[in-house]
């Protein structure tokens, strides 16, 4: 799975939305974005911004899902906005060794 890393701190911060939008073009299954998690003031403003665009992106059907690495470790419930992307990419994130990274966003196109 490639990692794209222009978003830790490469390009500004109102332009990650259409940077992901291009990716998704580009891309046939899935990716990963590193965006750093932001360890002096909690998290980073590429991570908040990711997330923000990724979840417009999934509400207008241009990806599947998305996570960010660090719900290897946390117990989600059926309300969380990652349960069904971790239950249903599962078998390929289990086996990333970017999984249960803070920094990582893994988005799925199909």
């Amino acid at each position: 799975m490639k990692t794209y890393r222009q978003f830790h701190g490469e390009i500004f911060i109102s332009e990650i939305g259409k940077e992901l939008r291009d990716i998704v073009k580009s891309e046939k299954s899935a990716f990963k974005i590193l965006t750093g998690y932001g360890s002096t003031g909690g998290t980073s403003s590429s991570k908040h911004a990711a997330l923000k665009s990724l979840r417009n992106m999934k509400k207008q059907g241009l990806i599947k899902g998305y996570c960010p690495g660090e719900v290897k470790n946390q117990l989600l419930s059926d309300t969380s906005p990652f349960y069904e992307t971790k239950s249903k990419y599962e078998s390929i994130l289990k086996n990333d060794s970017d999984f249960g990274n803070d920094g990582i966003i893994f988005v799925f196109i199909k």
